[in-house]
């Protein structure tokens, strides 16, 4: 299991995040199994949860709802500056390229032709 990283800003110095489980596609988000808030910045965010997620190499992250990539935990503590800066163009550029769209279901007229073919 790969954790989620939800950060969010509720406030000009106020952030809070929670940690949860990843969800299979279409699957009900799962409750968070961590939060904190009152945290003053991004950065301090990124450092408290580095703490929390020792036990894991990497983290999905995500910010404001918006999934901003994924991350080593080792790199949000030891450079979370450059790990918010990071985080921050993919947030304002729209952040990950939005995924394919689903194969479209065969026609039964177009499966049972191909199938006499």
């Amino acid at each position: 299991m790969q954790p989620v990283l939800e950060i969010r800003k509720l406030g000009e110095r106020s952030y809070t995040y929670t940690v949860r489980a990843t969800r299979p596609t279409g699957a009900p988000v799962p409750d968070a199994c961590y939060e904190d808030g009152g945290l003053t910045s991004f950065v301090e965010c990124l450092r408290d949860a580095a703490e929390a997620l020792t036990y894991f190499p990497r983290v999905h992250i995500r910010f404001q709802g918006r999934c901003v990539g994924e991350q080593l935990v080792s790199r949000l503590e030891s450079h979370p500056e450059a790990v918010v800066r990071d985080l921050l163009v993919r947030y304002l550029d729209g952040a990950l390229p939005p995924l394919p769209p689903a194969p479209q279901p065969q026609r039964a007229g177009a499966a049972q032709a191909s199938a006499v073919s």
